[in-house]
């Protein structure tokens, strides 16, 4: 309580995520100091704070990002991780793995997406001998594939037309890879 023509100090303090905006009267001034003439009320206005929502990949050769915005205090955004051919989506920094994920905003944040290799299979056929190598491999990756013919049979060429032996193969995706002996 004050008294006619008194000084009041008018100091208002807002909760996380909000910030003061202004008095009912208009005025932004806070604190704010008025001389009583009269009974008075004041409200203090407040508004939500704007975050920013920021995206970026562990490896942006192989994969990218989506959802920076700029966003209000407990707005809702989506925000994806977009994988190049040959890779697939493993995490979030903050250890989530939902894709697309929706993330409710309370701070200015970034959201950095991890990708790792496909890894592909290597489906090998050879009747009348044997086909070794690695029979999975990331993509990439170099394998290096050899044919052993059974006894009385010789290596004509792959079910590709090539005839190396061994075989170095890049792996890009599943393969299959046959031998034709005679």
């Amino acid at each position: 309580s004050a008294e006619y023509l008194d000084e009041v100090t008018l100091t208002v303090s807002s909760d996380y995520g909000y910030h003061f905006s202004k008095w009912s009267d208009g005025n932004t001034d806070n604190p704010r100091t008025i001389t009583l003439t009269s009974d008075t009320t004041f409200t203090a206005q407040f508004v939500k704070n704007s975050y920013t929502i920021s995206t970026n990949s562990a490896n942006p050769e192989w994969g990218t990002t989506a959802g920076d915005t700029a966003a209000l205090y407990l707005d809702e955004v989506e925000i994806s991780a977009i994988p190049n051919y040959g890779y697939h989506f493993v995490r979030w920094n903050d250890y989530k793995t939902s894709n697309p994920r929706t993330v409710s905003v309370t701070e200015d944040k970034i959201f950095t997406a991890t990708f790792a290799k496909n890894v592909y299979s290597i489906t090998k056929n050879a009747e009348h001998g044997s086909i070794s190598g690695n029979n999975s491999a990331e993509y990439l990756d170099f394998v290096t594939l050899t044919v052993t013919p059974d006894y009385g049979y010789h290596f004509v060429q792959w079910s590709d037309g090539l005839k190396d032996n061994p075989r170095i193969l890049q792996i890009t995706k599943n393969n299959g890879v046959g031998a034709h002996f005679s």
